[in-house]
């Protein structure tokens, strides 16, 4: 190769990595999504499903969509969790965590607020199997694509769809 040969392939390889640097600076969490001292990552997930919308009316209204639930599929190092209506995550081991009730889910809107969902920390319960779930305590859901209800109003009540997304789940547990 020739000198400038190299010269443009180490400049390329300098802006794909600033590049990087840039959207990961871009995808930095609020801190409001973060949990309380005392809780560390255990592991992230990328998810790709979609959210469910079923159409309503209040009496003599116009149909509106309203959000029902999650169905997805997440994959990371500790294999495939399903993710659905509770909000509840379960592991393919066989370990599970729930949404506790008694603590708000805490919402930041997603940076493009009209096409993205919001990115959330859910405080959990897992349930008493043995698994990669077993020690969660917080789920937070970032850097989130699609998903949002449908721009277009629904004709009819009882209308179902399922608007893909894709997100990035990080589960926290307590800090040894």
């Amino acid at each position: 190769m020739t000198r400038q040969r190299i010269s443009t392939w180490v400049t390329a390889v300098v802006l794909l990595v600033a590049g990087a640097n840039a959207t990961r600076a871009a995808e930095a969490v609020p801190a409001a999504l973060q949990p309380p001292a005392g809780y560390t990552v255990a592991f992230t997930a990328k998810a790709t499903g979609v959210q469910i919308y079923t159409s309503t009316a209040d009496g003599a209204a116009a149909p509106k969509w309203v959000f029902e639930a999650p169905l997805a599929e997440l994959n990371g190092r500790k294999g495939v969790i399903h993710h659905y209506a509770g909000p509840s995550w379960e592991a393919a081991d066989g370990s599970k965590v729930v949404r506790d009730t008694a603590t708000p889910v805490t919402t930041v809107p997603a940076k493009r607020a009209s096409a993205d969902i919001p990115w959330l920390l859910v405080k959990v319960t897992a349930d008493p199997a043995a698994g990669v779930l077993d020690r969660v305590a917080y789920v937070q859901r970032i850097s989130t694509q699609g998903g949002v209800a449908p721009a277009k109003l629904p004709t009819r009540v009882g209308t179902k769809v399922g608007v893909p997304y894709t997100a990035t789940y990080v589960f926290y547990a307590k800090s040894n």
